[in-house]
C-alpha cells in the first residue's frame, strides 16, 4: 500500500509540504484544522515553536518537497477519519447529507417555518404554565419542516436562530439549541425521524422551569446555593410533565433527564458519567451550554462565539466527551455563522455560510470597508475562493469580533 500521509519532524520541513495533521490538537495553536501548505520560512520557523513534528500528506504535497529519505523512513500514519470517530461514538453507518439548496434559497422557507415554530412554541409554555395538556404532536408537526430544511442547508435556520436570540431567551433558547442539535445529529449522520427526536427533547429539555417563580428566573445576580438547588427541579418537574403526555418519545425523555449530566460525573440530577450519559442528553448537554453562554442572560452577557468554542474546546473531556465536543466544533466552526470578523486586508463582515470542508474560510458578508467605513452596498464573499491560486495570498479572517464592534447594529444585516 502506498503512504500518503507520513509522520515528519520538524526540523525536516521543507517548502511545499502540506501539513495534514499535529502532534497536538489544531485549537492549541493558530492553524486551520483543515491543514495547510508550508509556503515559506517564516512558516517553518513558526511551526517549530509549536510542535515537535507533524503529519505531511505527500499527494497534496508539491512533488520536489518530500526527500526520498523521508519517504523512505517507513513513517506512515493512519489518522483516525471522522467517519469513523463518529461510527464510535453513534454506533452506525453515517447517513451523507449534502447542502441540497443554496443559503439564499433556502431563507424564505426557513423563515416560514420558524415563525411558525417560534408561535408553536409559544403556545406550548402558556399551556403548560396554564397547568394544561402539552399538545406534542402539534410541536412535532412543526418540528418536521425545520429538520427538512436543515438537512438541506443548515445555514439558513442558523442564522435565522442567531437574529432571534438577541429577543427573548426564555422563548428562543429552546429553539436555537433545536437548531443546533440538529445540525449537529446531521453531521453525525443520523437518520432523519432521531433528528425529529433531537429537536423534540430540545423543545422541552427546560419545561419544567415554567413551573418556577419568575422571579428566581430572571434574577439579575448569581444564584445562591439553595436557589440553585430549587432551579435543579426543573429536570424532575419535567420530566414528570412530558412522561405523562401523549406523544412524549424515549429520545426526548432522556434528553430531559439528562442534558445537565456531565463527562466527568459532575452534573445533576444523577451525576452520570461518559457513556452513562445516553448521546442524545450528550449532545444536549453540549448545544445547551453553548447556546447560553453565547445569548444575553439576566445575570450575563454573551461572549462572542469564537471565545465561546475555545471554552467547549477547554471543557472537553471534562464537562463534555472529548470526541463528541470535536465535532460539535467542526459543525459550529471557529467563526460561526452569525459572527462578525475583521479580514486581512481591514474590512470587517459578518459570517452568513460555512464551508464544509474549509471552516477557516465561510462565506462572508462585508459590511465596513478597510477604513471601519459603512458600505453603501455590502458584499458577499467566499473565502474559499482563491486557495488554489498561486499569485498573492488569498483573503482570510484576522480575527473574530465581539457582537456590535464598531458600533454595528445588527438590524443593518440581518434580512
Amino acid at each position: 500500500m502506498s503512504i500518503t500521509v507520513i509522520k515528519v519532524r520538524v526540523d525536516d520541513l521543507q517548502r511545499g509540504m502540506f501539513v495534514s495533521s499535529l502532534d497536538r490538537p489544531w485549537l492549541e495553536t493558530p492553524y486551520p484544522i483543515q491543514g495547510f501548505q508550508i509556503l515559506s520560512e517564516q512558516d517553518l520557523l513558526a511551526l517549530k515553536s509549536y510542535c515537535d513534528y507533524v503529519y505531511v500528506d505527500v499527494l497534496k504535497s508539491e512533488d520536489h518537497s518530500i526527500p526520498g529519505h523521508i519517504l523512505g523512513a517507513g513513517g506512515a500514519h493512519d489518522p483516525v477519519s471522522d467517519a469513523m470517530q463518529i461510527r464510535r461514538l453513534t454506533g452506525r453507518t453515517r447517513i451523507n447529507y449534502q447542502k441540497s439548496v443554496p443559503r439564499e434559497e433556502e431563507m424564505g422557507s426557513a423563515r416560514l417555518h420558524y415563525e411558525v415554530l417560534e408561535s408553536t412554541y409559544q403556545t406550548l409554555l402558556q399551556d403548560a404554565e396554564g397547568d394544561k395538556q402539552l399538545n406534542l404532536p402539534v410541536l412535532k408537526k412543526a418540528i418536521e419542516p425545520m429538520v427538512q430544511s436543515i438537512t438541506r442547508n443548515p445555514d439558513a435556520f442558523i442564522w435565522l436562530a442567531h437574529l432571534k436570540r438577541m429577543d427573548s431567551y426564555t422563548y428562543h433558547h429552546a429553539l436555537s439549541c433545536a437548531v443546533w442539535a440538529v445540525a449537529f445529529g446531521r453531521h453525525l449522520g443520523l437518520p432523519v425521524n432521531q433528528l425529529n427526536s433531537l429537536a423534540t427533547g430540545c423543545f422541552l429539555f427546560d419545561i419544567g422551569k415554567c413551573r418556577l417563580s419568575k422571579e428566581l428566573l430572571n434574577n439579575q445576580r448569581r444564584l445562591s446555593v439553595e436557589e440553585f438547588e430549587t432551579v435543579k427541579q426543573h429536570v424532575r418537574i419535567g420530566f414528570e410533565m412530558v412522561k405523562q403526555t401523549k406523544g412524549a418519545d424515549r429520545m426526548a425523555l432522556e434528553m430531559i433527564s439528562t442534558h445537565h449530566e456531565r463527562h466527568n460525573g459532575s452534573g445533576y440530577p444523577l451525576g452520570l458519567s461518559e457513556e452513562k450519559i445516553p448521546l442524545c442528553g450528550r449532545i444536549a448537554g453540549i448545544v445547551d451550554a453553548y447556546d447560553a453562554i453565547t445569548s444575553q442572560r439576566p445575570f450575563c452577557q454573551p461572549l462572542p462565539a469564537f471565545e465561546a468554542i475555545e471554552l467547549l474546546y477547554q471543557w472537553r473531556g471534562i464537562d463534555f466527551q472529548t470526541e463528541l465536543a470535536e465535532q460539535f466544533i467542526q459543525v459550529v466552526g471557529i467563526y460561526p455563522v452569525g459572527s462578525l470578523v475583521e479580514l486581512s486586508n481591514g474590512s470587517v463582515g459578518v459570517v452568513i455560510g460555512q464551508n464544509d470542508h474549509y471552516r477557516l474560510r465561510p462565506l462572508i458578508m462585508v459590511l465596513l470597508d478597510h477604513d471601519k467605513q459603512l458600505l453603501d452596498e455590502f458584499q458577499e464573499l467566499d473565502l474559499q475562493a482563491g486557495l488554489e491560486s498561486k499569485g498573492t495570498a488569498p483573503l482570510s479572517i484576522a480575527r473574530g469580533l465581539p457582537p456590535g464592534a464598531y458600533d454595528l447594529d445588527p438590524n443593518l444585516y440581518y434580512f
